[in-house]
């Protein structure tokens, strides 16, 4: 994995984890607000069914009150009350006068209270009062098969211990089998005697009512319930009038009457909501399924995901861009460097940028410059090095050559020195000093040659040495051959000794072209040095010290 795919993939990652980070912190405090605010909203969606609820009671009571009290006024404005005693009439087993409230007849006469349903829609009932009871003698109140309810009577129970004691009852009942709301009001007659009573009511869940309730929605198909005690919806969009009651939900709702309750409806979870209205007799229960409630949080989570998507391609494209620009400068110089280890030195890298990578390609070039001029001084020393090594060689064996010579000279001077001192007739013997001399010319020679032999070529100045000896060798050769007075042998001697001159000038000549080799090796090592100091940074001069004065 190269670098730029590296950076590329650090830079995807240090822009997504921080990303995700965030996005899975916030999701979780918005989800966590999101369900929170759901289950709120059920449960206020609950006190508003239940406060609706309570507000009709109310108004129902305000209302029957009103309706009450008007009612009373109409029959004070019609007059006294009286009964005929000469109309009797039969209702409910009992013979009852007729009664009269000013003209208007009350006794089986339903004028009254059909008005009050004509025009207001309000159930009304006439008692008259006889021997302790209260008996219906005038109702709007229809059966089923449209004949009014009479004959039925009020003679004992919370209504008749109100209305037997002159007090006014308030409060709910079941008017064939709906519940109203009803009001009882006694009837005095001009004596303040009790004579009867009247009872208004209206029906406590009005369809309106009813209907809004069922029509209200909890976030897509949740919906809200009327229980009534035994556990029978009263409102419920499909199961209205079946019972609940065999569920273990439905028991706990029955026994705890106010809170919430998570259950398994239909193979779903749902959530609920509960509270009982004491006045009704109520268990209104609002609820929603958790799928539904999670909802706007799974579009949350959706649409966070589809957010980091677009980050991560956004970013993939700004990484892939800011590498490729990045790394173009880097790929160049890589593809020079490459170029260079393949012994291409004549390759430069080009950027006109402004940057840093300017100064890199600008010190690049440079350096490129001076391994170029050194590679070319470091070829050219080795050619002037070969040619230096190969023309010392070729000194050294003409050195080692001449060296030879001269020992075989010296080997031939002695045998001629030995047979020379044979033949003298002179008792004197002054050759023995001459091979004495011969001798050191031998040990000057072989001297020599074991210096050329171990390489040693500052030995070989120690020529003029050997030179001196010859020198002196021939003064006493020419000494001796005057005493002796021979002329043959000492001219044959005379001819090896100059034969030794010319050997020794030839080793002289060899000895200047060896050093001259060796002064150009120095020269050369001299100029290696130079160029090793080539990429050596110049220091700055040294900052002038102050002397102290010690």
């Amino acid at each position: 994995m190269n670098t730029r795919i590296r950076l590329f993939i650090w830079f995807i990652l240090i822009s997504v984890i921080p990303l995700l980070i965030m996005g899975g912190f916030s999701y979780y405090l918005i989800s966590e607000k999101i369900s929170k605010q759901n289950e709120e909203n059920i449960n206020n969606i609950n006190k508003g069914i239940y406060n609706m609820v309570d507000t009709q009671q109310k108004v129902l009571t305000q209302w029957l009150a009103s309706a009450a009290a008007a009612f009373d006024e109409k029959l004070v404005s019609l007059g006294q009350s009286h009964f005929d005693y000469s109309n009797m009439v039969e209702i409910g087993g009992y013979r009852l006068p007729t009664w009269y409230i000013g003209s208007q007849k009350i006794t089986g006469e339903n004028t009254l209270v059909d008005i009050l349903i004509a025009k207001q829609k309000l159930p009304a009932t006439i008692f008259q009062f006889k021997d302790n009871k209260f008996i219906r003698v005038a109702s709007n109140v229809r059966q089923d098969d449209g004949h009014r309810i009479v004959d039925t009577l009020i003679e004992s129970g919370p209504i008749y211990e109100k209305l037997i004691n002159s007090q006014l009852f308030q409060g709910r009942g079941s008017v064939e089998g709906i519940m109203h709301a009803l009001i009882y009001q006694p009837i005095f007659d001009r004596e303040g005697k009790l004579i009867g009573a009247f009872v208004l009511g209206r029906r406590e869940q009005e369809y309106e009512l009813l209907d809004a309730i069922k029509n209200i929605v909890v976030g897509e198909t949740g919906y809200a319930t009327v229980m009534d005690p035994k556990g029978t919806f009263i409102i419920h969009p499909q199961n209205q009038g079946k019972s609940a009651a065999g569920y273990a939900w439905a028991q706990e709702i029955l026994q705890k009457k106010n809170g919430s309750i998570t259950y398994d409806y239909n193979e779903r979870q749902k959530v609920a909501y509960y509270m009982y209205y004491e006045p009704w007799n109520w268990y209104i229960v609002t609820g929603s399924y958790t799928t539904e409630i999670f909802n706007t949080t799974r579009e949350l989570f959706n649409g966070l995901l589809l957010v980091c998507l677009l980050v991560i391609l956004i970013s993939a494209a700004l990484a892939y861009v800011m590498s490729s620009t990045f790394f173009h400068p880097i790929n160049e110089l890589a593809g020079v460097m490459r170029q260079v280890q393949s012994g291409n030195l004549t390759v430069r890298l080009h950027h006109n940028s402004t940057d840093e990578f300017k100064t890199v390609g600008n010190a690049l070039n440079a350096m490129l410059n001076n391994i170029s001029l050194l590679v070319g001084r470091i070829l050219n020393n080795s050619l002037t090095l070969k040619e230096s090594s190969h023309n010392l060689l070729d000194d050294i064996t003409d050195a080692r050559e001449a060296l030879k010579s001269m020992e075989s000279g010296v080997d031939s001077l002695r045998q001629s020195a030995q047979v020379s001192s044979q033949t003298l007739t002179s008792g004197n013997n002054p050759n023995d000093e001459i091979l004495h001399a011969i001798e050191e010319v031998k040990d000057a020679v072989n001297k020599m040659k074991v210096m050329v032999a171990d390489g040693s070529v500052e030995g070989l100045i120690s020529v003029q040495d050997a030179s001196e000896k010859i020198e002196l060798l021939r003064r006493k050769f020419l000494v001796q051959s005057v005493i002796d007075q021979n002329v043959s042998i000492p001219f044959s001697l005379q001819n090896k000794i100059n034969n030794l001159d010319v050997e020794l000038a030839k080793l002289k000549m060899l000895t200047k072209h060896i050093s001259t080799s060796a002064a150009s090796l120095d020269e050369i090592a001299l100029s290696l040095d130079r160029n090793v100091n080539i990429f050596k940074v110049e220091e700055p001069a040294n900052e002038e010290k102050p002397i102290s004065n010690s």
